[in-house]
């Protein structure tokens, strides 16, 4: 304890001289651990009656030495073996790579004195660039500035390694510290500052939720009475129009359970985290790396957020990805495009990775991201629906079948059901990843995240996956729009889910009523068939309307009380957003 506390003080002479007075003390109770470690993070939560209110932030110099402790293991080995023969070697290595020059460790080391050796392990630079990533990353996270980090890192490592100092010196420090209990656990990540207003209401859950109680039943249901009907038709009519019309309506109305499928996909996203993981793994070639650029990248990560690790490929099929690989841990698929970024455009990058982080922090890594059924079911509904739903009607029309009237208007009738099932999951995809790039925003502001888009076009890819890709993340000129703010704010993005109620009941109806014409109703009575339609609709939809209202008023409430003092999250938008599906439940009751 002695020996932590006399380089303690000379570590906050060079580095905190405003700590000084207390430096030896606050080294010793460090290396002590226990109790008096962790008095000196405890920053207080509230003053009392009369005082001063809450208490003070921690000085620099206790995470100076957390900091420092957490960076042992990579110094010691640094050190060890006698690889480094006099710390004059080491100070000019330093000081190259805070000046940007980076010479190779080799080159250094023959400058240093007689006594460094002529050959170095390729490794020792890499180290030593371990050791830096840790020291800054774990100062920012103690909430200093990036730029001060970086400042008091090389300030730490010159005056341990400063010429004078012999390595038998610094390695008794670091045994030391290497002896002490290991550093302190970082602070909560505070994704996007204090406050949670970057984040959307969870529509993606909301409506997994929903339809799983209510619409996989209904679907079910209707299917069947369908089948059963077509079954009847095609048994009990002879040879001829009726019996044709009834297998074509059979096949054609498989594709109506297909939402059954996506919403089984998601439930196995979630029972089955770990093997979605290992085959994400392997199908892409995904590793662990001690690349430079892949530690760095997976210090940043772990800065936002300690429980999501990096895996590396060389594949350049996207830049990034989150997918799960347990119920509470998640990793990161970094791809050689944001390798190429990180160096390039940092904020661009770090843009990418907030994206993905997002994702995590909202818990819908678990039903989006890598090797997803759900989002790949939802990709393959529209393939799916024009062969089996749309093509035997066609045909048959085209074909010139006796029955064609009505087989067109249960063709409009199969297109409905596709529009009411399917926009639903569309905007709760969209909304997630529009909610994800609020939190790129917020940290490193519209214009890198604009960036990172554009990375994304220079990948190249087929037009039917880009076609499909629509159907699980919206537009970039959509999401460019919105992270500059022209989509009139949280305003519109707030309206999103319960304009799309709007929609879906509107192109619903409008293809119902020339279905209903098609049957041989008149146009008095197809309206009034439609009006009654949408009340039934609507009243079936109560839940979904309803919670809609609920979660909109409540929304920002959330945020607020999770995250006490936010004072950024804004009523107005989601009480102007519930009007509509409050108005649509009303509705219900006619």
């Amino acid at each position: 304890m002695e020996l932590v506390g006399a380089w303690s003080r000379r570590i906050a002479e060079r580095l905190t001289p405003h700590e000084i007075d207390f430096a030896a003390e606050v080294g010793s109770a460090y290396a002590e651990g226990g109790e008096r470690r962790r008095r000196l993070f405890t920053t207080g939560d509230g003053g009392e009656t009369g005082g001063f209110g809450p208490g003070a932030e921690i000085g620099e110099l206790p995470a100076i030495l957390d900091a420092l402790r957490a960076a042992a293991d990579h110094l010691h080995t640094f050190l060890a073996d006698g690889l480094i023969g006099n710390t004059l070697a080491v100070y000019a290595l330093i000081q190259a790579r805070r000046s940007g020059t980076t010479p190779s460790l080799e080159r250094t080391a023959t400058t240093g004195g007689p006594s460094a050796p002529a050959e170095l392990n390729p490794g020792q630079g890499r180290l030593l660039d371990q050791a830096i990533a840790v020291l800054t990353e774990r100062l920012i996270a103690y909430g200093l500035s990036r730029e001060r980090a970086e400042q008091q890192t090389y300030r730490l490592l010159e005056t341990i390694f400063e010429p004078g100092n012999t390595p038998e010196e610094i390695q008794a420090l670091l045994a030391a510290l290497l002896a002490t209990d290991p550093a302190q656990p970082l602070p909560e990540p505070r994704l996007g500052g204090r406050p949670r207003s970057w984040m959307l209401p969870p529509w993606l859950w909301f409506y997994l939720i929903a339809y799983l109680l209510v619409g996989v039943p209904w679907l079910i249901g209707d299917w069947t009475r369908q089948a059963t009907d077509y079954w009847t038709l095609i048994t009990n009519s002879p040879v001829g129009v009726a019996r044709t019309a009834g297998i074509v309506l059979g096949v054609a109305s498989i594709a109506q359970l297909f939402p059954v499928l996506i919403l089984l996909g998601a439930v196995a996203s979630l029972l089955l985290p770990e093997y979605r993981g290992k085959r994400v793994e392997r199908r892409h070639g995904l590793r662990a790396s001690d690349n430079p650029v892949i530690e760095e990248i997976a210090a940043f990560v772990r800065r936002q957020d300690p429980s999501i690790e990096i895996r590396f490929s060389e594949s350049t099929r996207m830049p990034a990805r989150v997918y799960p690989v347990g119920w509470n841990k998640a990793r990161i698929a970094v791809f050689l495009p944001l390798t190429v970024l990180w160096r390039a455009d940092r904020e661009a990058a770090e843009a990418v990775l907030l994206h993905e982080i997002a994702h995590r922090r909202q818990l819908d890594h678990h039903v989006v991201g890598l090797a997803s059924p759900f989002t790949w079911l939802v990709r393959a509904w529209g393939p799916v629906f024009v062969l089996v739903g749309l093509l035997p009607i066609t045909l048959y029309v085209v074909l010139g079948g006796a029955a064609g009237r009505l087989m067109t208007g249960q063709l409009l009738v199969h297109t409905a059901v596709v529009a009411r099932m399917l926009l639903l999951p569309v905007m709760a995809l969209w909304l997630a990843e529009l909610s994800a790039d609020r939190l790129a925003v917020r940290q490193r502001g519209p214009d890198a995240l604009i960036r990172a888009l554009a990375l994304e076009r220079t990948i190249p890819s087929g037009r039917l996956r880009r076609a499909g890709r629509v159907l699980t993340h919206p537009p970039a000129a959509l999401r460019r729009k919105a992270a500059g703010g022209r989509l009139c704010g949280l305003t519109g993005l707030a309206v999103a889910w319960p304009a799309t109620l709007v929609v879906r009941l509107a192109l619903v109806s409008a293809l119902a009523l020339p279905a209903f014409m098609l049957t041989g109703e008149d146009i008095g009575t197809a309206i009034a068939h439609v009006l009654r339609s949408i009340v039934d609709g609507l009243a079936f939809d109560r839940l979904l309307v309803g919670g809609s209202a609920v979660l909109l008023v409540v929304w920002p409430w959330v945020v607020r009380t999770r995250h006490a003092g936010d004072r950024n999250s804004q009523l107005a938008p989601y009480a102007l957003a519930a009007v509509l599906p409050l108005a649509l439940y009303m509705t219900s009751f006619i």
